[in-house]
């Protein structure tokens, strides 16, 4: 049986999740053994074998990041942390928080994780078998900017990292009060869970014990006044130290993509093509990820085949293939999605989700997959037939429209961010960029995060037609009334630049002018 035509849907590290396209599976069967085809297929930018190749002997030298600690990868493996965190018997935070609401005993320790970071009594880690919380949220935030993404451009490859992005407006919470810090909190989904920076740092010292490395890193304009507090707390929590800008925009420019160059081991070369002066402040991070296959792919075997675009449409991409590879995968019938696992050596994995037919909500689909917890479900591996495309991602998201339509229009206009400095801070940019490679060793990724904020003068320009009242401001009693359509009538009248034609290489020409008759 062939190989039915869907589209691909999503990838998800475990431990870092990130979201792409997904897997075709099938059935084939031999003389002897019942093998499973399993397909992957999308619209894929590939290179040449060699080139795009992981060599597990010939890693990339780890660089050591000036002024910036970056957590170090390690070989250590510890439970996964999407559904498998916490055992059955034991509590979540949230419900010991209920236990103390109902005057049921807790223990001294326990009580001191349940106050608020701000209020300084979240001085001690957090166990990682109960921050569960923290993965189921994460997830969240992923499915929901998935959504407001598809709705942007639902058609082309998407690949980001809901971790760093997570960790990136967490951060920003820590110097956030009042209505601003509730909405992050809220758009992080860790309202709910106590002493959310203190979890966050238990969860990325964990994942820098597996294969990923996390940096963190803060720049500050000169002579910007930054409270010493939230200066503490970005190192506590964030590990991330703070760097002068030197205000010399091209000079920091170029050594902002330095840093996250080096983070990222060379795969994100540029984060940023301008940073405008009137910049104070850069919150900024960075993860690194390297997989490599528990059972790679013979590069041999690896060679062009088509890829179902839809009912209609093909591609040729660079497949690689595996005759026999011990797979775990299954049939969510509820969903009707087909879901595989490809594990990494340590504990990671590429989970590869599948709708079985076109036209699918991949937003929707993971919300719900995430609400089903489909990552109890993965069978005994058995031997299958596999073909996957080799990937080449490169993805730029600006994420200003998507924070808005999750709620975060306040972070635009007018935030409280009292507790980094007094006066107002706007941000004024939040930026994304992620890189994947996937070939027939395993799968390197990185991504980064950039937060950029700006002192905001208060303004008010009546440079349009406008009303006004004169008024008694005891009584309310309005003395005089006005309509202003032009301060100037007797002036001539041009015609907005934007107006005027373009020329062929894209040069403004002048504007006609309309002498108004006296």
């Amino acid at each position: 049986m062939a190989a039915p035509p869907w589209p691909l849907l999503l990838l998800l590290l475990a431990g870092l999740p990130a979201l792409h396209h997904g897997v075709s599976i099938a059935h084939a069967f031999d003389d002897d053994v019942q093998r499973n085809i399993l397909q992957l297929q999308g619209p894929i930018s590939s290179q040449g074998d060699e080139a795009d190749g992981l060599v597990e002997e010939a890693l990339l030298p780890e660089v050591a990041l000036p002024e910036a600690e970056v957590l170090p990868p390690s070989s250590k493996t510890q439970e996964g942390l999407l559904g498998t965190l916490l055992p059955p018997s034991a509590p979540s935070l949230a419900e010991e928080v209920s236990a103390v609401e109902l005057g049921e005993p807790q223990s001294s320790s326990e009580a001191e994780t349940q106050e608020d970071d701000h209020g300084g009594s979240c001085d001690r880690d957090i166990p990682l078998e109960k921050t569960h919380m923290v993965a189921e949220a994460v997830m969240k935030l992923g499915a929901n900017l998935l959504r407001q993404v598809e709705l942007e451009n639902g058609k082309g490859n998407l690949f980001f990292s809901p971790l760093s992005i997570s960790l990136a407006l967490a951060h920003l919470a820590l110097g956030a009060a009042n209505q601003t810090e509730q909405q992050l909190l809220k758009a992080l989904h860790v309202e709910s869970v106590p002493c959310p920076h203190q979890a966050l740092r238990t969860v990325s010292q964990h994942l820098s014990q597996t294969t990923l490395s996390i940096a963190a890193r803060l720049y500050l304009q000169k002579g910007f006044p930054v409270k010493e507090q939230f200066l503490e707390d970005s190192e506590k929590f964030y590990r991330a130290k703070p760097a002068t800008l030197s205000g010399n925009s091209e000079a920091d420019l170029a050594a902002i993509n330095t840093w996250v160059k080096d983070a990222t081991h060379g795969q994100i070369s540029t984060m940023l093509t301008e940073l405008p002066a009137s910049v104070v402040m850069l919150l900024l991070n960075a993860v690194h990820f390297r997989g490599f296959w528990k059972n790679k792919f013979d590069p041999l075997l690896t060679e062009p085949d088509t890829f179902y675009l839809d009912d209609e449409l093909t591609v040729s991409v660079e497949m690689m293939r595996a005759r026999v590879y011990p797979l775990s995968w299954f049939t969510l019938d509820a969903h009707d999605v087909q879901v595989a696992r490809f594990p990494f050596k340590g504990n990671t994995s590429f989970v590869a989700i599948l709708p079985n037919h076109p036209e699918q909500n991949f937003s929707r689909l993971l919300s719900d997959l995430s609400q089903a917890n489909f990552q109890s479900h993965f069978p005994k591996e058995r031997p299958t037939m596999v073909k996957m495309p080799k990937l080449h991602l490169q993805h730029h998201l600006n994420l200003e429209q998507a924070l808005r339509q999750l709620g975060l229009g306040e972070l635009f206009s007018a935030p409280n961010f009292r507790l980094i400095t007094e006066g107002p801070l706007v941000v004024s940019s939040v930026q994304h960029r992620a890189a994947l490679e996937l070939s027939e060793a395993g799968v390197e990724a990185s991504a980064a995060t950039s937060v950029s904020m700006y002192r905001s003068l208060s303004a008010f320009n009546l440079n349009q037609p406008f009303l006004f009242i004169i008024q008694e401001d005891t009584t309310g009693i309005p003395l005089f009334l006005g309509a202003i359509r032009n301060p100037n009538p007797s002036a001539p009248q041009e015609r907005k630049m934007s107006d005027c034609a373009v020329g062929n290489e894209g040069k403004l020409f002048p504007c006609s002018v309309d002498q108004e008759k006296p």
